[in-house]
């Protein structure tokens, strides 16, 4: 007894020697070598020690000693735990209930394993370990953790509520979070924020977590109160270190700020959302070009679609979005910055005009360069030829048959101008021979007077 109190007294010690007690736990042993619980003893110092394989060993002895002693199964268990090995401990965790019904450690594992698979049996767990502990606050507050997690949101609040009030208000501050999650998933939001409220309000700092931020921002959201939510979402993004949940504020973020038409916070926000996403798509990549198309960032949008352009040839958005945003951009047409793109987009939407997209595509691509054409570089020809190829797909445009006809004129007079010219050259040509000969009879004529 004095060799087990030594080791045990090791054993609870910030500072003990776990080596010492398991010295002193053989030593006991060889003076009792059939007392199992001098064994389990031993097996918690190999833990101390993270010696797994000579822990279960020293568990082992102890149910070869006596193969019904609850301790020793609930240790054997608690090792298949830290190995994720459920058919193990649960093995271990009923076979100590059944040897001792009164077990209170092996009820709560198995309430626990349930917990998140099984409400009904983590209920029934439950029930098995209250009966087996003195009553305590912390059961009520099992209890009220398992309601609410069984969505018995009602009989949660009940709970809690009554938790509340036998404290005189005073009480652990998660109870009136667990009442406005009720709340909230009652759709009842504007009691979930008055409870919220006074969970930050009774909450120490230390004590927050990134959930209760995040459920903030989902509850002003659901009273469309963006601003306010967009601040919660934002806290707890730079709080969350897991990279995937925050990517999803991104998304979160993104959606309120559309709410808001406040399109170069959505891009921002989608960008992040993209960027470094594997589970990312073409439609992500397309609205965070838009978002920024519709925020008049237009270089920004052309990037976007031109990683999109990169990454989906197979697909006219990018093409499309590309000219567009270069129209924004040289909005004077001077540089042609859209006509490589609107030409891209021609090659592609031309292999099949029966698409009404491709159609309007065409339409807009043939409309665009004909103009260009037309107002920068003076190629009247050129531009016709873009405006006949409109009307082959869209024969009552009356806009490109006027433009036509006004080309047309602009092309005769242009024509006439050049024809002009011409003759004007001609004859000055001809007044400068007619000039020279005059002069070269001049001074014939004074070499023979001289």
């Amino acid at each position: 007894m004095i060799l087990s109190a030594i080791a045990q007294a090791h054993q609870g010690a910030d500072s003990g020697n776990a080596v010492l007690a398991v010295d002193l736990l053989n030593k006991a042993i060889k003076k009792e070598k059939h007392n199992p619980e001098l064994y389990v003893q031993l097996g918690d110092a190999y833990r101390r020690l993270e010696d797994g394989g000579q822990s279960f060993k020293a568990y082992q002895d102890a149910l070869s000693q006596d193969a019904k002693y609850a301790k020793a199964l609930y240790k054997s268990g608690k090792i298949f735990v830290t190995q994720n090995n459920s058919e193990q401990y649960l093995k271990y965790f009923n076979a100590a209930v059944a040897a001792d019904s009164f077990y209170a450690p092996a009820w709560y594992e198995l309430y626990y394993h349930y917990y998140f698979r099984d409400v009904n049996k983590a209920m029934e767990n439950l029930n098995h370990y209250i009966a087996a502990t003195d009553p305590g606050i912390r059961n009520d507050y099992l209890v009220t953790d398992l309601l609410y997690s069984s969505r018995k949101y009602d009989e949660a609040i009940r709970k809690a509520q009554q938790l509340i009030d036998q404290q005189g208000g005073i009480s652990e501050p998660r109870l009136y979070k667990l009442i406005a999650y009720s709340y909230k998933e009652l759709h009842d939001s504007a009691k979930a924020l008055d409870f919220m409220q006074q969970y930050f309000s009774r909450q120490a700092d230390t004590g927050f977590v990134v959930k209760d931020y995040e459920t903030m921002g989902e509850i002003y959201d659901m009273l469309n109160r963006p601003d306010s939510a967009i601040s919660y979402y934002v806290k707890a993004g730079s709080l969350e270190k897991d990279s995937v949940q925050h990517i999803a504020y991104g998304k979160k973020l993104a959606d309120l700020y559309k709410k808001q038409k406040d399109y170069s916070n959505q891009a921002l926000w989608l960008g992040i959302y993209y960027q470094g996403n594997t589970k990312a798509t073409n439609l992500d990549l397309f609205n965070w070009g838009l978002a920024h198309y519709m925020a008049k960032e237009y270089p920004m949008a052309d990037s976007v679609f031109g990683v999109y352009e990169t990454k989906y040839p197979d697909q006219d958005f990018g093409y499309y979005w590309r000219a567009r945003s270069d129209a924004a951009i040289d909005t004077a047409m001077r540089t042609g910055l859209a006509i490589p793109h609107y030409q891209k987009l021609i090659e592609f939407a031309e292999k099949d005009t029966a698409n009404k997209t491709n159609r309007k595509h065409l339409i807009e691509s043939y409309g665009y360069i004909a103009a260009y054409k037309a107002n920068t570089e003076k190629d009247y020809a050129g531009a016709i030829d873009y405006f006949e190829k409109l009307l082959v797909l869209d024969p009552t445009n009356s806009d490109a048959r006027r433009y036509i006809g006004i080309l047309k004129k602009n092309q005769s007079k242009a024509g006439a101008q050049a024809t002009a010219k011409e003759g004007q050259k001609a004859e000055k040509e001809a007044d400068t021979k007619t000039n020279a000969t005059a002069a070269d009879s001049k001074r014939e004529t004074s070499r023979t007077n001289d």
